[in-house]
């Protein structure tokens, strides 16, 4: 189902052509929907602002001659560099079939549940991204709808460099009226004893809301129009979280670089690596998050990791689940 005058959508829209346009809804999602491919050109600026938006300071991501002696040769982007020069474009996927999204729309909020990436190969300044995002799957689990989009992509030469899938909650379940008023306590930390030898290196996060806006701005590629729960405080109260949170991406980074700190970023850019982060609750401006990790199983050539996201209160904010390939 199309709306009229999608023919003539050029990308960026601007916020008066978005105006007009009637909203994507449940039921006119379908699977295959897609956008027009988008190119982005990889910098070493473009690496080092995606390197302050998630506080990393590998040196083989910012600096040329640390990176020079380093084993990758040069710069190279940290591995979910590639959700930024890959961008979700969900909302041109909306627009492509001649509809906006709710988010710009200022109706309600479709916000994250999981993302799973599945890195090739290095980034490197120089590389010239092309992407396309598509609409996979649409489904209902307890009463909650979710649409996963997938992102596959390729260098100049045609040949793939990545791709991701991204799931959003479309639309929570009605809260039973006879559950009693308040939020819900967080999940705890109930996570097992970890040997010595399993344990990956613990990072700290204390997000912030300038962190989170920090983020938006440097991960943005298009111009935004309409709210999100991120950035806009008003908007972010009506929506499920009643608050502004962080980018649950932002947080599979943070993800990978306790899995780049024990191994090295080269695990998880090898075909057969991937991390996927699945959100529990929201992180806010001022939770202090606290990343720990451990292998959970050993092959000859791999490694499968967990990191569990805890905040200040023990509660569980979120898990990654990752493989990592090692040198052979």
């Amino acid at each position: 189902m199309t709306s009229a005058g999608a023919r003539t959508l050029v990308e960026p829209l601007t916020a008066e052509q978005i105006a007009v346009l009637p909203t994507y809804d449940w039921d006119v999602a379908e699977v295959g929907d897609a956008a027009p491919p988008f190119t982005f050109e990889v910098t070493e600026q473009s690496i080092a602002n995606y390197c302050l938006a998630i506080r990393n300071e590998n040196p083989l991501y910012t600096d040329p001659e640390a990176a020079k002696r380093g084993p990758f040769g040069g710069i190279i982007a940290p591995p979910p560099f590639a959700i930024k020069c890959s961008p979700l474009r969900r909302n041109e996927v909306m627009h492509a079939k001649g509809y906006a999204s709710p988010e710009e729309k200022s109706e309600y909020q479709t916000p994250y549940a999981k993302a799973e990436l599945f890195p090739l190969r290095p980034i490197r300044p120089g590389d010239v991204i092309t992407s396309v995002v598509a609409l996979e799957e649409k489904y209902e689990r307890r009463g909650n709808k979710f649409i996963t989009w997938r992102v596959k992509g390729t260098d100049e030469r045609g040949e793939p460099v990545h791709e991701y899938t991204y799931t959003i909650i479309w639309r929570q379940a009605p809260r039973d009226p006879n559950a009693p008023a308040g939020s819900r306590p967080a999940p705890t930390n109930d996570a097992p004893q970890v040997a010595a030898e399993d344990a990956l290196p613990t990072i700290v996060k204390l997000e912030s809301q300038e962190a989170i806006n920090r983020y938006s701005e440097l991960t943005r590629t298009r111009p935004r129009v309409g709210a999100n729960l991120h950035t806009d405080e008003e908007f972010a109260r009506r929506t499920i979280f009643g608050g502004t949170a962080n980018m649950g991406v932002a947080t599979l980074a943070y993800c990978s670089e306790v899995l780049e700190q024990a191994y090295g970023p080269a695990v998880l850019l090898r075909p057969g690596a991937h991390i996927e982060y699945k959100g529990i609750r929201p992180i806010r401006g001022g939770d202090e998050i606290t990343l720990t990790g451990r292998v959970v199983d050993r092959r000859p050539d791999a490694h499968d990791c967990e990191v569990r996201v805890v905040a200040q209160d023990g509660g569980l904010r979120g898990i990654a689940t990752a493989t990592v390939l090692l040198e052979k």
